[in-house]
């Protein structure tokens, strides 16, 4: 190489090189050399060194100039790039999907033989499977148990934020009617979360429910004050928001473990995840 100038600085906001765009959190990075296998010098071979050396401190001072002006270009090109970012995040904003719930309705599972319910923030599903044992004497299988499985998760419109918050594995019953009554006792105990089609969202869950650090319209968190969202009203037919600040959802699903054994409430399945 005989000449040339690198610069490097580190943004989030977009790389450029040679021509190609590249996503937004690369390296901005500018390249130039100039280099060659046969270099002609003979013309300068004919100067003497003082000569040389002069003309080679004036083309520096004029690569310098030439190189502060690709800097402050780039400097022009990174503030301009920060505010294309904006753009991008306020239309992955607008571009995320309202999230698919029943209506705070019982229905039929579609993957599983039990039912769902669900709405804008929080979901639940169950099913019972019957355990069946071949009878000699009857040459028939017979029922012998029956297994209930329930589970309570966020309902997040963000990919890979369903939390878990609550549920029960295969919880063995030796009669129909006491494994059916079981499940209705859970359905009782969370109905709560399915009360409205919006509840509001645990301040600890709240970033599930945000896009660039912005709440997602039609959502409100647990003790904020209720802003009406006229775009979320006309999306979703009018959603009712609570005005008054009510029993935290923590201590509603503390209370309804309380009532009968379950599997880690929300606390509990929080501090599992932090170790």
């Amino acid at each position: 190489m005989i000449g040339g100038k690198r610069l490097i600085k580190n943004n989030n906001y977009r790389a450029f090189r040679y021509g190609d765009q590249l996503e937004p959190g690369y390296m901005l990075q500018i390249e130039h050399s100039i280099s060659s296998n046969q270099p002609d010098i003979s013309s300068l071979i004919t100067k003497s060194k003082e000569e040389l050396e002069a003309m080679r401190q004036d083309s520096i001072s004029a690569e310098n100039k030439a190189y502060a002006i690709v800097v402050a270009a780039a400097e022009q090109w990174e503030q301009q790039a920060a505010v294309t970012q904006l753009f991008d995040m306020a239309l992955q904003y607008l571009r995320t999907p309202q999230v698919e719930h029943t209506n705070n309705q019982w229905e039929d599972n579609p993957h599983r033989d039990g039912e769902q319910i669900s709405n804008r923030v929080y979901k639940m599903n169950y099913d019972i499977w019957e355990d069946t044992k071949y009878n000699r004497e009857t040459k028939e299988r017979v029922p012998v148990a029956w297994y209930v499985s329930w589970n309570v998760y966020l309902n997040s419109p963000l990919q890979g934020h369903d939390v878990h918050l609550a549920g029960q594995r295969n919880k063995r019953y030796t009669d129909k009617a006491a494994a059916i009554k079981y499940m209705e006792g859970r359905k009782k105990a969370y109905s709560n979360l399915f009360a409205e089609l919006s509840p509001p969202i645990p301040k600890e869950y709240r970033d599930h429910f945000m896009v660039h650090g912005t709440l997602l319209p039609g959502y409100v968190v647990e003790g904020q004050e209720v802003v009406k969202d006229t775009a979320a009203e006309v999306s979703e037919g009018g959603i009712s928001m609570p005005e008054n600040k009510k029993t935290s959802v923590l201590e509603q699903l503390s209370a309804a473990k309380s009532q009968k054994q379950v599997s880690p409430t929300i606390t509990e399945h929080k501090k599992e995840a932090e170790r």
